[in-house]
């Protein structure tokens, strides 16, 4: 395997292979990432591990090291042959071709570690972390390097919350391993990175997602205009009924979306059920 930049090109040049920009590629070059990444997975010989864009190999050779099975999703078609030729003799490797975002996930508890190209970051959370199907699982850990200020978005904490902190916040515990400069990858991406850890509740927080997708999605949408505004509106209630509401859950109605805790939007859920119910 390469280990530095000048490596990586006599490899690319090899194997007739560069980098696709349309598929968000940048090859990582610096090996103290991949080691951090590797601690932050607390890996174990009998771990399942899926990785999503293995690119030429360098995080799939050390999680091949110390993991029990990798299951890889390989996007590029290019670099299938050349994952197969290297990798594909090992019993504990798993290629898998095609878009991780459809990718079936397993039955059994595992881990997602990866590099992954950093415009499928929230919709690939939202794949793992909600499986479609019942026998389905989302991992138990996530470690993926991604772009350093969506990972800080992740990890707002209580009255910066996003939209997409939220929904991942409900699933698990974030928090930045560290974060990564540019120049650890070539070619070299626009911005900075960073390594993050997701660790997954057994259960999310919020029981009734459906409803909490829906709320949060309008409420984000209209973001300037008060909670118990948003609320009166999507009910149609009265305002007597909203600051009624509001009064039971010891929650302010003139409050931004952004500025609950997630603890407050888990309260806001479950008393509006009610109300949907009738």
């Amino acid at each position: 395997m390469y280990k530095n930049k000048e490596e990586l090109l006599e490899l690319l040049k090899k194997e007739h292979l560069w980098s696709q920009k349309q598929l968000g590629q940048n090859f990582l070059i610096n090996h103290s990432i991949i080691d951090a990444i590797i601690k932050a997975a607390e890996l174990k010989k009998n771990d399942d591990i899926i990785e999503v864009g293995p690119g030429l190999g360098i995080l799939t050779e050390e999680l091949l090291e110390r993991a029990g099975h990798v299951r890889s999703i390989e996007l590029d078609p290019k670099i299938i042959p050349y994952l197969k030729k290297t990798f594909g003799r090992n019993t504990r490797f798993e290629l898998e071709e095609g878009t991780a975002l459809k990718a079936k996930l397993p039955a059994k508890p595992y881990k997602l570690v990866a590099n992954i190209p950093y415009y499928i970051t929230s919709p690939l959370l939202r794949h793992f972390l909600q499986p479609k199907e019942p026998a389905q699982k989302s991992p138990t850990l996530i470690v993926l390097l991604v772009q350093k200020e969506v990972a800080e978005k992740i990890c707002a904490q209580d009255g910066e919350h996003t939209i997409l902190s939220l929904q991942v916040q409900v699933f698990g515990k974030p928090s930045i391993v560290q974060t990564v400069d540019a120049s650890s990858f070539y070619p070299a991406p626009k911005v900075d990175s960073a390594i993050l850890k997701v660790e997954v509740y057994k259960e999310p927080r919020i029981q009734d997602l459906k409803l909490f997708s829906t709320i949060t999605r309008i409420a984000f949408h209209q973001r300037r205009k008060t909670l118990g505004n948003t609320i009166k509106n999507h009910l149609q209630i009265s305002r007597e009924e909203v600051d009624q509401l509001f009064e039971t859950i010891n929650i302010d109605p003139s409050q931004r979306p952004q500025e609950l805790s997630l603890g407050e939007w888990t309260k806001l859920i479950t008393s509006l059920k009610p109300f949907l119910s009738t």
